[in-house]
Formats: structure tokens, C-alpha cells, sequence
């Protein structure tokens, strides 16, 4: 019987995923909530389940190890490492520890981690109903973040800068919260962000990656607008930030597998924002990475997830180029005609086009990253060149709103 693989989440970056895993000669069983899921097109298996339902994969992956001979359990860029945790170690099959990966996934967890292990002192506290938000706030003192324990993409997190701001700050934080009802109050860390994406070996950091982050101007949301690869920072920042990898992933106990952070320079400092055992998301990892500089991160975390060795080929780079994912932003409201989409793909350096709201689809306002309706990568030999593109994409895509 041909080994399967089961894939947690069918969102659109799961797609590569899927045609990986299969070109490599895994069945590919991948579980999603809504029957929707573009992964679904793609996998030789379908099952509607909630990427957040860990005893629901608990007794799946138990059954497709007697049934479909599965032999690990992945995901790449989705938050939800734990779920996987969990099924892989339910099943008897290769993984971090379930409570590495809760300890990745909660925020909380992971400040009080690091602020033991003297890796990280960001200011910090949590919260679990309003009144103790509010006087957590007036700890840490202003400006502030609000944010759920256990969520990504900016979802539920807030900017406060005022006593007045607190409650719909918490309200949203909380209610965006999943495995528990609990925020984390961060002091403001103002700088420019990075993600940071490396794969552990026995316990060895190794670094895939580093691509700088660039943000909507909003004072109460952090709203993603694009990433650039390779980042602009000096060499030795750039070492730094994988040697403040090395010791986040030696804190938390990640031993093996993919591990991404947020950090954020302030004054020539490096600190954490959050880590992750899994890969980026927003089109870098499964893209991006590969385009700029040949590597290929699925491969070598199926591998892993499989219980093979690295094949350190699959990380080395062969060559260094240019990239970049932009969104266009139009404005909130009904989506009546989107222009300029065929002929941008023609833009030479144009790589992918990924229109996730169509005619006649609603556009909410911008409250976090996973509100983007659109996403574009774009390639280049030089940075120069790269930037002739981005604005050639901006000018010839357009939205008309009602």
C-alpha cells in the first residue's frame, strides 16, 4: 500500500504542499472544515474536519495508520503545529512534542518561557477578563498591543494607545482566541519586522531565510502589505537574528523540523515577536524562498515529518535572486469588476497571481492580515529591477467597488 500523508489544513498555501507530497509518492489526506478548501482540488483524500479539532485528528491519524498506511502527519504555514503535534504523537508517528508545540503556539507560554530562559524580556502580561486587561494595560503602560494567545496573521490584535481603547481591544483579542479564553498585553516594540524561517536538526539551527516585512500605516491594526527575500539587513544582523533563533529554539525544545520567527529590530536590537514550529505563511516559505534561492523547505520538512533524515541539499542555496509578494488594497465594500489581472500576468517577472475575492464578493474592512484579497509574487535578478516591477503590477491592477 502507498504511504499516505496526512495534511492538516487545505487553505491555498496547503497547495503546494499537496503536489509536493504527491510528486514525493504520498497518498495525500488533508483535513479543512470548509468544503471549499482549494487544497481539496488538489489531495486524493478529502475530510471536512476543524484544523483546530485536536482529538477529532487524534482518532483520525489512529485510524489511517491501520487503514492507509500513514506515516506522518504535516502542515506548512498554517497555525496549527499543535494539532499536528498531537495527532503524530496520538498515532506513533514522528513529531515534536505536543507541548513544544503548545508552548509555540501560545504566545503566553512562550513570553514566560523566554523571559525564564533569558532569551527575550519584552515587557509582558496576560489577562482573562476585562478588568484585569485593564490593569495590565496600565503596567505595561502606552502604546500597547492586545493580542489572542493562540492566533496568527494579525488576527484579533490591536494598538492601544488609551485607557478608552482597552475594551474592544480585549473584546476582539479574546474573541479571537481558540484552545483558551486568554490575551497576552505586549509593551509597543516599534521597528521593522522580519520573518525568519530555518529548519532544526538535532537540535542545530539552520537558517533558509530571512525576508523583510513591510506594513498598511494604521494606528490600531498591524496589516501586512508585502515581504521582500532576501532582507536588506546587514550580514551581521542577519546572523544575530538566526543566533536569537538558536537559543528560542533551544528554550522551547524544538528539536527538529521547520522553525519560523517574527522579530522585529529595535535600535539595533533583535527581539521576538513570536515563534512558530512551522513554516511562514504569506507566500514565502512555499514560494518565495524556493524562487530567490532555489531551496526546497516542503521537501525537506515532509521529510522530517516522515521520519526521514535532512537532506541538507534541499537547503543549501544555489543561487540569489530577487522576490517579493504585494497586495493590492482595494477599498471595503462589493467587489463589481477587478481590471488588469491578464495582462499582469504577462509582466515579464510576474511569477504567481493569487485573486482570493472575486465580482461580487464582499471586501472587509482591513482588521488583519488574512483580510488580503490578493496576493502577488514577482522575481527578479536585481533589486533595482524588482521595484520597476512592483509598480508596473500596482498601476496595471484596479478594483471598482459599489
Amino acid at each position: 500500500m502507498k504511504p499516505s500523508l496526512l495534511i492538516v489544513s487545505a487553505g491555498n498555501l496547503q497547495v503546494p504542499a499537496i503536489l509536493k507530497a504527491k510528486k514525493l509518492g504520498y497518498y495525500t489526506i488533508v483535513t479543512d472544515q470548509s468544503p471549499k478548501s482549494p487544497g481539496f482540488s488538489y489531495c486524493d483524500e478529502k475530510i471536512l474536519l476543524s484544523t483546530k479539532d485536536i482529538e477529532g485528528h487524534e482518532l483520525l491519524a489512529k485510524k489511517l495508520k491501520k487503514s492507509k498506511n500513514l506515516v506522518g502527519v504535516y502542515t506548512q504555514g498554517a497555525d496549527v503545529e499543535y494539532t499536528v503535534a498531537k495527532a503524530a504523537k496520538a498515532a506513533g508517528l514522528p513529531g515534536i512534542d505536543p507541548e513544544v508545540a503548545r508552548k509555540c503556539n501560545d504566545k503566553i507560554l512562550m513570553r514566560k518561557l523566554f523571559k525564564s530562559r533569558n532569551v527575550d524580556k519584552v515587557k509582558f502580561q496576560s489577562a482573562s477578563n476585562y478588568n484585569k486587561a485593564l490593569s495590565a494595560v496600565k503596567k505595561i503602560g502606552f502604546p500597547c498591543i492586545i493580542k489572542p494567545a493562540d492566533n496568527s496573521a494579525s488576527r484579533g490584535i490591536t494598538v492601544v494607545k488609551s485607557l478608552s481603547a482597552v475594551k474592544k481591544a480585549f473584546d476582539e483579542a479574546i474573541r479571537n482566541c481558540y484552545h483558551r479564553k486568554e490575551v497576552i498585553i505586549e509593551e509597543f516594540l516599534k521597528g521593522i519586522e522580519y520573518s525568519v524561517d530555518t529548519i532544526v536538526w538535532d537540535g542545530i539551527v539552520y537558517p533558509c531565510g530571512i525576508s523583510d516585512r513591510t506594513f498598511l500605516k494604521s494606528s490600531k491594526y498591524r496589516i501586512q502589505s508585502g515581504s521582500l527575500t532576501p532582507s536588506l539587513l546587514p550580514s551581521s544582523i542577519q546572523h544575530e537574528m538566526y543566533e536569537v533563533m538558536q537559543k528560542a529554539a533551544s528554550a522551547i525544545g524544538v528539536d527538529k523540523g521547520a522553525f519560523k520567527g517574527d522579530l522585529i529590530l529595535v535600535k539595533n536590537k533583535v527581539k521576538i515577536i513570536e515563534v512558530t514550529a512551522r513554516t511562514s505563511g504569506g507566500y514565502d516559505s512555499q514560494y518565495r524562498k524556493p524562487y530567490s534561492f532555489g531551496i526546497d523547505m516542503l521537501k525537506a520538512t515532509i521529510d522530517i515529518a516522515v521520519g526521514k533524515e535532512l537532506d541538507f541539499r534541499d537547503i543549501v542555496p544555489r543561487w540569489t535572486k530577487w522576490s517579493k509578494t504585494l497586495s493590492v488594497f482595494p477599498k471595503p465594500g462589493k467587489i463589481k469588476k477587478i481590471s488588469g489581472i491578464k495582462t499582469a500576468k504577462k509582466i515579464p517577472g510576474v511569477k504567481d497571481i493569487f485573486i482570493l475575492a472575486n465580482k461580487g464578493d464582499i471586501v472587509s474592512d482591513y482588521t488583519h492580515s488574512a483580510n488580503r484579497v490578493n496576493f502577488i509574487n514577482i522575481v527578479s535578478d536585481t533589486f533595482e529591477n524588482l521595484e520597476v516591477i512592483e509598480k508596473m503590477v500596482r498601476k496595471t491592477i484596479s478594483y471598482e467597488m459599489v
